[in-house]
């Protein structure tokens, strides 16, 4: 596995919607490292840059890894040829969050 010195080219400027039973946030990658991440969380609204880190696993498959400002880390296996996202997240609680469902490209 190849670890990216930044995020691919085929993915910066673009937005994607992961659409998970709870919620759906939307991810978009932004040039120098940067994911904006944005859900609705039962009343909470999340709206935020963060700094973010892209493994390549194979051709359109990726690691993503990032933090929230709350304290929530993040890592998520897409899956962009299968339009599949696998998320695992260590809230700032200590509780750990699985989920796994269709990454759809935002146009």
């Amino acid at each position: 596995m190849q670890i990216a010195q930044s995020i691919p080219t085929t993915l910066i400027g673009r937005s994607f919607d992961c659409m998970f039973e709870a919620f759906v946030p939307r991810l978009t990658f932004r040039p120098n490292d940067e994911l904006r991440v944005q859900a609705n969380i039962g009343g909470n609204a999340v709206d935020q840059v963060v700094p973010v880190e892209v493994s390549s696993v194979r051709p359109n498959v990726f690691i993503v890894s990032w933090v929230e400002d709350n304290g929530n880390f993040i890592v998520q296996l897409q899956d962009h040829e299968k339009g599949i996202v696998h998320n695992h997240a260590r809230l700032a609680d200590g509780q750990v969050f699985r989920a796994a469902g269709a990454l759809k490209p935002v146009q």
